[in-house]
């Protein structure tokens, strides 16, 4: 633990080169590590070095909790993090990748369960009966498709709100799980759900969108936890088996789902919410991309306001019968008046000559013949 080719575990979990996601997941391995050995890592690694444990011991323990608590693809994710960690925390002499995979094998893995999404009207459900708070988390998920930790690690100045009331989220490439910079969109009436958040919670002074008074912003933890219910108190309730399951996740698939169905072509809609398809990444007419999404997706996306586009398009219908009855007067002043003589040779005649109802039918029979004339 002395050796000056080492660091400790806090260096490790505080590594500044490391993105936020990485080092969440270095924090989620570390607490789960702590739990299936039932002792702090501190304590871990002193018993390592003092020769009272092997490392490939508590590395298996870890792996034998995991696979009994967590899906296959977690438990191969976190394992593929304890060989940096060791190699890190420990002298070269005492941990051994070769060793590591031959005792404590990776096993197969695969993807367990399918991520369900919502639909509409539970989307609708969920931000009336929820609070302040999550009505403007949530929203924000199922407008901007956005992965969950780029949403609540989202600043106020990297949302460019435009004069019309909607907003142009800023991604920067650090943020992002593709590390490509990108920009999402947020109606005007997500807007809405999150000033008004602000100033129930008296938070309009914070940086971050959502602040946490214990960490620069919300956890992922902390918003699953209250999210989760959710889904169930709206009739979304998982497979028994899990292999289907509702999370957070799901509202990035509604997100895509939703813009294709107001119209927004396929390659934009993949723009927005960060699914990396090529080399095509560097070259996104953003310009373009946000006018196609105001035309298509601004009003369209709208779950609680209907009210307000309601009015917006009654104002825009008042708006074009203005213009249609300025178009009629200036035709009818460029048209020449019609004198009174040819007023009368354009008359037309009434036709006097017309048939008995029902004397176009070949059954109708006159009522003389009725009365035997």
């Amino acid at each position: 633990m002395g050796a000056i080719d080492t660091i400790t575990v806090s260096d490790w979990l505080h590594d500044s080169s490391i993105k936020p996601k990485s080092l969440w997941n270095r924090r989620a391995v570390v607490r789960i590590f702590e739990k299936a050995n039932q002792r702090s890592m501190d304590q871990i690694i002193a018993d390592i070095a003092s020769d009272k444990v092997s490392v490939y011991h508590v590395c298996k323990q870890f792996m034998d909790y995991l696979r009994k608590n967590y899906a296959s693809y977690t438990c191969y994710t976190y394992r593929s993090i304890l060989p940096g960690l060791f190699e890190s925390v420990l002298d070269e002499s005492r941990f051994s990748k070769r060793k590591f995979d031959r005792i404590v094998p990776s096993g197969g893995f695969y993807i367990s369960h399918i991520k369900k999404a919502p639909e509409r009207s539970q989307v609708v459900e969920m931000l009336k009966i929820t609070s302040p708070l999550y009505r403007a988390l949530i929203g924000g998920l199922a407008c901007g498709g956005f992965r969950i930790g780029e949403w609540l690690s989202r600043r106020m100045s990297d949302l460019e709100i435009r004069p019309e009331g909607y907003a142009r989220v800023k991604l920067q490439a650090k943020d992002t799980k593709a590390n490509y910079a990108r920009f999402s969109f947020l109606t005007r009436e997500i807007i809405g759900f999150i000033q008004a958040y602000r100033v129930s919670a008296n938070v309009s002074d914070s940086e971050y969108v959502f602040p946490s008074g214990k960490a620069e912003h919300l956890s992922y933890n902390g918003a699953r936890i209250t999210i989760k219910p959710l889904f169930r108190k709206v009739g979304l309730i998982d497979a028994s088996d899990k292999s289907e399951v509702y999370t957070i996740h799901s509202f990035r698939t509604f997100a895509s789902d939703e813009m294709r169905s107001c119209g927004l072509r396929e390659k934009d809609a993949l723009a927005i919410i960060g699914h990396k398809y090529g080399a095509e990444n560097s070259y996104i007419d953003w310009k373009r991309v946000e006018s196609n999404w105001v035309a298509t997706c601004a009003d369209k996306m709208c779950f609680l306001d209907i009210g307000g586009i309601a009015e917006k398009h009654i104002v825009e219908l008042t708006r074009t019968n203005g213009k249609l009855e300025t178009l009629l007067e200036r035709l009818l002043e460029r048209m020449p008046p019609v004198t009174k003589s040819q007023s009368l040779k354009q008359k037309v005649e009434p036709n006097l000559n017309f048939t008995p109802l029902g004397a176009e039918n070949n059954l109708y029979i006159d009522s003389d013949f009725l009365e035997g004339r």
